[in-house]
């Protein structure tokens, strides 16, 4: 029989060898854990490493198709090509494009504001898009043209250039006239050859400046030694330049103020231009013959430069209104001003010029009897200044007389006035001190006077 000592030391034996076993077996369940845990840890690690990975990649590739679709030009950080304002629209202005890359450009600026250069190929993109909202953008671009930025100073004029007609109760614009012109002349004197263009054309158009040719040939020998806008320039910067030297040329023979030698040196040019069967023929064989009309540049020969015409009629629409012109006048030929007005009623819905050339003819009562309220259909239908400047004289001639466009002609007249045109501010004040409900006024046309 055991003594109690015995049982005791049995029992923890027993214990022990229990104990013991139970001990052993925790380490191994730990170490367990801690691989799964490893393991999720590798996988988690692993799984953000991939999604970082593809983010990287999402962002590389943003970058690259903002760069590649609106790379500003003149912009020493730019990484592709330069793309010029009026590039970026598709060809097919299918305005969704557009809109997919400014998807791309804004996710690249938020994914790398250490790249500066992307702001402003995103809000160029805006600019183009001109989605509601786009006002609220405007600080933005005032702080880069601030800061010297051409493609900014553009962007400040071209915003105002398609909003200045909103409506005026709307308050005061965003950006005014002064400071969109400011803006355009400050970019082009930085050599951005889209706001040379836009310049050069409101030299010759308007009409936020007032017309001068003599300004719009510099302008255009400043487009021809614009700076290199950027790497690799495409073939709309080519093409500008090199449209340069004959659009100098046909606009010192067809436009008044420049000397003898200047239309001597256009007309050997045009001469060799107009026989090259070159893309701008057409347009040099127009200042040939207004230079043999009017003897710029070479010996006057009215009669040739009529026959010339008539031998472009019906295939060269642009040729109907100074055929009739000289039809008219009898220049070249004996007067035939029945012809000149039937050649110009076919051609008023062909070429811009024809109906205000008619709508003369129609006045005059040379030919035909004087036919006011078709003339100033014509006038009115025309966006020329001075078929509007006429215009305005007809209305007050004719009391009660009523357009279809009153607020068209207001805003020619007014646009004249400020650019200074000569007859412009005087059409409009007398217009709006007259009793014409239409156009009614007094106190613009006093401030005006």
């Amino acid at each position: 029989m055991l003594r109690p000592v015995h049982v005791l030391v049995l029992s923890c034996l027993a214990l022990s060898q229990v104990g013991g076993g139970a001990f052993a077996a925790q380490p191994a369940a730990e170490k367990s854990e801690d691989a799964a845990k490893k393991a999720a840890e590798d996988a988690a690690a692993r799984k953000k490493a991939a999604d970082d990975a593809a983010k990287k990649a999402t962002l590389a590739e943003a970058i690259s198709v903002c760069d590649r679709g609106a790379a500003v030009p003149l912009d020493p950080t730019a990484k592709a090509p330069p793309v010029p304002y009026g590039e970026l629209f598709p060809q097919d202005f299918d305005l969704s494009k557009l809109k997919v890359l400014a998807d791309k450009c804004q996710a690249a600026m938020l994914g790398a504001p250490q790249e500066k250069r992307l702001t402003l190929e995103w809000l160029r993109l805006q600019v183009a898009l001109n989605d509601k909202g786009l006002v609220w953008l405007l600080p933005q671009i005032k702080l880069l043209a601030d800061g010297g930025s051409p493609e900014a100073n553009f962007l400040l004029y071209e915003f105002y250039s398609v909003h200045r007609n909103d409506d005026a109760d709307a308050g005061s614009p965003a950006v005014s006239r002064e400071t969109a012109l400011d803006a355009l002349r400050k970019s082009a004197d930085a050599g951005h050859l889209t706001a040379l263009v836009a310049l050069l054309n409101q030299y010759g158009n308007g009409p936020l400046l007032r017309r001068d040719a003599r300004k719009a040939v510099e302008t255009a020998r400043r487009i021809i030694d614009a700076p290199v806008q950027g790497q690799s320039p495409g073939e709309w910067d080519a093409r500008v330049r090199a449209a340069m030297p004959m659009l100098i040329a046909q606009a010192t023979l067809e436009k008044d103020g420049f000397t003898s030698d200047e239309q001597k040196k256009a007309f050997d040019a045009v001469e060799v231009d107009a026989k090259a069967g070159t893309a701008s023929s057409g347009r040099s064989m127009h200042a040939y013959i207004t230079a043999l009309r009017l003897g710029r540049g070479t010996q006057q020969d009215a009669a040739k430069a009529r026959q010339m015409l008539e031998a472009r009629i019906g295939q060269d629409n642009d040729a109907i209104p100074m055929l009739a012109d000289m039809l008219a006048k009898g220049e070249g030929g004996p007067a035939d001003g029945k012809r000149a007005i039937a050649m110009l009623r076919d051609a008023t819905k062909k070429v811009a010029a024809a109906g205000p050339m008619l709508a003369g003819l129609l006045t005059d009562g040379k030919f035909v009897g004087r036919q006011p309220r078709a003339a100033m259909q014509l006038l009115d239908a025309s966006w020329d200044l001075d078929a509007g400047i006429r215009l305005a004289g007809l209305i007050l001639d004719y009391d009660g007389a009523q357009i279809d466009n009153p607020e068209r002609l207001i805003e020619r007249l007014s646009d004249g006035a400020e650019a200074g045109e000569p007859g412009a501010a005087l059409a409009l004040a007398r217009l709006q001190l007259s009793d014409d409900q239409q156009f009614k006024n007094e106190d613009q046309a006093r401030a005006m006077l």
